[in-house]
């Protein structure tokens, strides 16, 4: 995080085999949040993705209908993305 790696704090470095980079509408948010509004990433809808896993990168496409929906990954075919065992972190970055 910010040029360091992710710690426990317990002190143990944090990883996943998965990591999403979801590129999504980001807006201000409505909401005061220590007296400014915070930026509000837009997850509904379809956009682009990353998909990083076993040291490679894989351009994705991501979609979810609703906020009561999960949400989507398919590889530009349009086939359902694969995912390593073990935790996910999707991480919402503004669209390009």
């Amino acid at each position: 995080m910010d040029g360091k790696p992710a710690r426990a704090a317990e002190g143990g470095q944090l990883s996943a085999p998965t990591v999403v980079i979801q590129h999504t509408k980001v807006r201000t948010s409505r909401f005061l949040e220590a007296g400014s509004r915070p930026p509000y990433a837009e997850t509904t809808g379809s956009g682009t993705a990353v998909v990083l896993r076993g040291g490679r990168a894989y351009d994705s496409h991501w979609s979810r209908s609703d906020p009561d929906s999960g949400t989507t990954f398919t590889t530009t075919s349009g086939q359902p993305m694969t995912f390593a065992r073990g935790p996910v972190w999707i991480v919402l970055a503004a669209g390009k």
